[in-house]
């Protein structure tokens, strides 16, 4: 088979250009621009993508993970909050009151006339004479004062501070402190979670455009020999029946071929789903595979993942939630101690009708002495919900140390696979070149042949596809610990 190239033009014995506004030269720079433009716009178009770009661009364009940073913003939001509970709270309100009638004390006054007296001789009981005027009550007048007004006006400051609750802010604080660190470990999972899938869906796009040109490059060695064995066929040195094997092989080929091509768009649309990248990019994927040994610690590796994995971290700090709960929950029948002040500016100022400035001073205790034993169920809720942490926290952790040792048996293994598919090639190269020269020469079968060649496919398929499932095997290691 002869492919045409694509790029090749035919080529006129006499170029001619007509019109009036444009000429030979002008029509020659417009042709040289587009040529320089057109591989440029391939080149902007085009993505040069190794593992670690893919995992840049799988953090940077996740919704999920920036859903995850917004709730760590919230959760330090949270902590300012309940760092605010320990400080003064300062409010000022203005209020106006109007009273449809405003009660009256009625008082009683004497009433008093400027008289003079009499004076009276003591021996005779008579009349000498009139003293100087002094005030004496004549009557009795009724008046009415009203005991406020009907307009009341009160602009006020308030100042109110929590002196003692047994610990209640204290430990709300520490529980906001908890739930902030709780989500940052939420955070790093969702992280290494998708760390994890950018470099699955790599590698296996990596592999599948493996398998497409080992593919490829097979069907080429396969029509090479279908063209040699039609040869000898219309020379009367190979059977018919050797022709169709090969012809049916030939055919078999092609269409595996397009199956992994297919498989490899598949692959190559998961990995721009997952990084954000736009579909019509041209990606190439800058990265071999290559055997790269990691030294692992299978004796530590379980300590480590305790140590390190944000699950177990998430956890743990839900339990120190949890804990403190239970604390708040047995204070909960205590006294609380607070003290407020007001600062007021208002009208009327007491009975008189006039803007002033007032304030009083408050200590207060509140004490619940009894809510229908609603506090004491809270307790047993908060103690529960602590104890199904604990079994959480202990399940987690099992399940962790599971994963770990799995995590390393898979590793182990692929060590050993690509060992064992590296030789693989070796030998089956080997027989190839070996078949290749013995059919020439006729003393293998065409069947033999095709044999030799599908085993040699196969062995550098298996060895791509153990290459590529060392790299996965090693990044659900490191996932494993905790250190990826």
């Amino acid at each position: 088979m002869r492919a045409e190239n694509p790029h090749h033009q035919k080529k006129n014995k006499s170029t001619r250009v007509t019109g009036t506004g444009l000429g030979l030269g002008k029509a020659l720079t417009f042709f040289y621009a587009l040529t320089l433009l057109i591989p440029a716009r391939m080149i902007a178009d085009t993505l040069f993508l190794d593992a670690e770009k893919a995992i840049e661009l799988a953090l940077k364009n996740n919704p999920q993970l920036k859903q995850y940073q917004e709730k760590v913003l919230e959760a330090r939001d949270g902590k300012a909050v309940a760092f605010s509970n320990f400080l003064p709270q300062l409010s000022a309100s203005a209020t106006y009151t109007r009273l449809g009638s405003v009660n009256e004390m009625e008082l009683v006054t004497p009433t008093y006339r400027q008289l003079s007296l009499r004076v009276y001789d003591p021996r005779t009981g008579e009349i000498i004479g009139f003293t100087d005027s002094v005030p004496l009550p004549v009557g009795a007048d009724t008046m009415s004062i009203a005991l406020g007004s009907l307009n009341n006006y009160n602009l006020r400051l308030n100042l109110q501070q929590t002196l003692f609750t047994w610990g209640k802010l204290l430990n709300a604080y520490r529980i906001a402190g908890l739930g902030l660190e709780a989500q940052k470990a939420a955070r790093e999972q969702t992280e290494q979670e998708i760390k994890l899938q950018a470099l699955q869906a790599f590698y296996q796009t990596l592999l599948a455009e493996k398998t497409v040109a080992l593919l490829q490059e097979s069907y080429e060695q396969l029509q090479r020999h279908v063209n040699q064995v039609e040869k000898l066929y219309d020379n009367g040195l190979a059977s018919r029946l050797d022709f169709m094997r090969a012809r049916v092989s030939l055919t078999n080929m092609a269409n595996q071929l397009t199956q992994v091509q297919n498989g490899a768009e598949i692959a190559r649309a998961v990995l721009c789903n997952i990084t954000g990248i736009p579909f019509t990019t041209t990606i190439i994927l800058d990265e071999e595979l290559k055997p790269e040994p990691l030294p692992f610690d299978s004796v530590h590796a379980i300590d480590t993942a305790r140590r390190y994995r944000p699950e177990l971290v998430q956890l743990r700090r839900l339990v120190q939630i949890a804990d403190l709960n239970v604390r708040i929950a047995r204070t909960a029948n205590l006294p609380t101690l607070f003290a407020s002040t007001n600062l007021d500016y208002k009208k009327p100022l007491g009975f008189e009708d006039k803007w002033g400035q007032d304030w009083n001073a408050t200590i207060g205790l509140s004490w619940p002495l009894f809510t229908g034993l609603g506090n004491l169920h809270k307790l047993r809720q908060a103690e529960s919900r602590y104890r199904q942490t604990r079994w959480n926290e202990k399940m987690v952790e099992d399940a962790i140390a599971l994963d770990v040792r799995s995590a390393i048996k898979n590793l182990m293994q692929e060590e050993k696979n690509i060992a064992y598919q590296g030789e693989n090639v070796l030998l089956a190269e080997e027989a190839f070149r070996l078949a290749e020269e013995k059919y020439r020469n006729g003393l293998i079968s065409n069947l033999e042949f095709l044999d030799t060649q599908l085993a040699l496919t196969q062995s550098r398929l298996s060895y791509f596809t153990a290459l590529a499932n060392y790299q996965i095997a090693r990044t659900k290691y490191l996932r494993a610990i905790g250190k990826f």
